[in-house]
């Protein structure tokens, strides 16, 4: 074969693997919340719809994570003034009791849920990744990486996203 069409088909591979890597770790899947089996801190089951009428931010992300941890620290710093209508809830994978735990140190006044599954499993493959319901639960915008929560224009952009 002609080292032309040796070269053809490397060319060809290598936009297939960047456009697999990027779909798969740089695009948020859709996900059907409602079939997730999720458990409150206690290990009951959670039922997403509880969440209709309430504005809500679900982030995916964990303990380990220090993307995640930065992320939840900004939205700490204004859930009360600027996010006071909305409900944020910080989906993880890891154990129960390892939940708890970072949430106990952290003392976030998120609503924390346990994905009865692992991430992997529902095709999340690279954490903080979050979705922006409004109040009919309807989903208008997810994301994959790290939100700049401190820029107000940021904030703005997703507030209003949520009407």
């Amino acid at each position: 074969m002609p080292k032309k069409y040796i070269n053809i088909i490397l060319i060809a591979l290598i936009i297939l693997g960047a456009f697999y890597l990027y779909n798969k770790y740089k695009v948020a899947p859709k996900i059907d919340f409602q079939k997730l089996e999720l458990l409150d801190m206690e290990g009951n089951a959670f039922n997403f719809e509880s969440l209709k009428g309430k504005k809500t931010i679900v982030s995916l992300g964990a303990s380990w994570c220090p993307n995640c941890i930065s992320e939840m620290n900004a939205l700490a710093k204004i859930k009360d003034t600027e996010l006071s209508d909305v409900t944020i809830v910080i989906i993880d994978d890891e154990p129960l009791e390892k939940v708890i735990a970072f949430k106990e140190r952290k003392n976030y006044s998120f609503l924390f849920l346990k994905l009865n599954s692992s991430f992997p499993e529902i095709g999340i493959h690279s954490i903080p990744v979050n979705y922006f319901f409004n109040k009919n639960l309807e989903l208008k915008k997810q994301q994959v990486g790290e939100i700049e929560w401190n820029d107000p224009s940021t904030r703005e952009h997703y507030k209003k996203l949520m009407e």
